[in-house]
């Protein structure tokens, strides 16, 4: 990890894939999808495991719940999640560290008490793990009930600041990362007023705070009116809901004298911000946003509008290994040819940290044993590339990616454009 960490740092060599990458990845899906159709299902809601190893069918099964939102304002990335989760399960025979897995898929809920009921549920059904939640909200209300049951929950999205993390781990990061990787690179580069925005949701306040901190630092100054950053919907402008109309906001941007703009928004909210900023009054200014603001199906959302925004996550589709290059083309054969999102790989991720957990606690571990065996591990391979837990945080030390919306072949796509950081160092 330690060279790893030290080329992440130097963050000056640029890795672009080359004008032919779009066909190479069209290439690489349609021979999945050929393999697919030839008898190894994916993403219909069937599926059909096969055991490489031709291990014989007993063992103990791990009962494992997945707590996703699957029909709410997050559906898309809970979707992505579970499919990425069971991906990893079919590729590995059905098991999970030689246990046959038994896995038990249900809806979060639309509110952090309906989460919590869930969860509770889950864990009266003997669960030996959890996989989730999404809603930032709702991570907070599951993670004391696993913390009470002694049930390690694994989660896949952004994690808040949580009291007692004894059996809470987080195969994604913490919230406040994506900002401190991106603000030493926009500090350098924009050398000029920058003004930060995000929704009044929690979540977008850590990933705001996260930037700001780390560029106040630095000796950053924000063009926001009090070197404060901005939070919509500002009592000034609007209700407490959800913003649909951006135009105030747009033209403070204006105002302020800015010379690029850091966003962190979630869902709907973030499609509204791109597409409205994109024909503003500030559509020439640079545009530098949290990676969720773009991934997955919310860029297929906002389309052109996306073009040239600058991001900031800890994957891109683009990482040139021969592991998420895999990753990349049996994902596609399940999902009509589209690119995995960050979701999709932080499910095949969570996957595979208990699959490396079950088997070094043993065929019959119960949950505990298998939540100490979590906090053993060292070196997870996956797609995104090599990252391990910090035993501070119980979240990953990784590699975090400078990515940029562009025309990559035939379709837009977050391009890879250089390796900015480890965190944490």
């Amino acid at each position: 990890m330690a060279a790893a960490r030290d080329g992440a740092r130097r963050g000056t060599d640029c890795r672009r894939r080359p004008p032919h990458r779009r066909r190479a990845f069209a290439a690489l899906a349609l021979a999945a999808a050929t393999a697919a159709a030839s008898g190894c299902a994916f993403g219909g809601g069937y599926y059909r495991y096969s055991d490489p190893a031709a291990r014989p069918a007993g063992g103990t099964p791990l009962p494992v719940g997945l707590l996703l939102d699957l029909s709410g304002a997050n559906g898309s990335a809970g979707a992505d999640a579970r499919d990425g989760f069971q991906l990893y399960v079919r590729q590995h025979g059905g098991r999970l560290g030689g246990r046959p897995a038994q896995l038990t898929i249900s809806n979060e809920g639309p509110t952090p008490a309906a989460t919590a009921t869930t969860m509770q549920d889950l864990l009266a059904h003997g669960v030996q793990a959890v996989v989730g939640p999404i809603d930032y909200a709702g991570y907070e209300s599951a993670a004391p009930l696993a913390d009470a049951a002694h049930v390690p929950l694994v989660g896949v999205v952004a994690r808040p600041d949580v009291t007692d993390i004894s059996y809470v781990w987080n195969v994604a990061f913490l919230s406040t990362e994506p900002g401190a990787a991106l603000a030493p690179f926009i500090y350098n580069h924009v050398k000029s007023p920058v003004y930060a925005i995000g929704g009044n949701y929690p979540g977008d306040w850590e990933q705001v705070r996260g930037f700001t901190d780390a560029y106040y630092a630095l000796g950053g100054r924000l063009a926001n009116p009090e070197n404060l950053p901005t939070f919509t919907p500002a009592a000034s402008f609007g209700p407490a809901n959800a913003t649909t109309d951006f135009a105030p906001y747009l033209q403070a941007i204006k105002a302020s004298g800015a010379k690029a703009v850091y966003c962190a928004f979630t869902g709907d909210e973030a499609v509204r911000f791109v597409q409205q900023y994109a024909r503003s009054v500030v559509k020439n200014i640079p545009l530098y946003a949290v990676g969720l603001v773009t991934d997955g199906p919310l860029l297929q959302q906002e389309g052109a509008a996306a073009t040239n925004i600058t991001s900031v996550l800890d994957y891109s589709p683009d990482v040139d290994t021969a592991a998420n290059r895999a990753f990349v083309s049996a994902w596609a054969a399940g999902h009509d040819g589209r690119e995995p999102s960050v979701y999709s790989l932080t499910g095949y991720d969570a996957a595979a940290l208990l699959d490396q957990a079950v088997a070094q606690a043993g065929p019959k571990a119960d949950a505990a044993s298998i939540n100490a065996a979590i906090g053993a591990l060292g070196r997870i391979d996956s797609p995104r590339g090599a990252w391990q837990l910090a035993s501070s945080t119980h979240a990953p030390i990784q590699k975090w990616y400078l990515r940029r919306v562009q025309v990559d072949g035939t379709a837009l796509a977050n391009v890879e454009i250089e390796e900015l950081a480890t965190l944490p160092d």
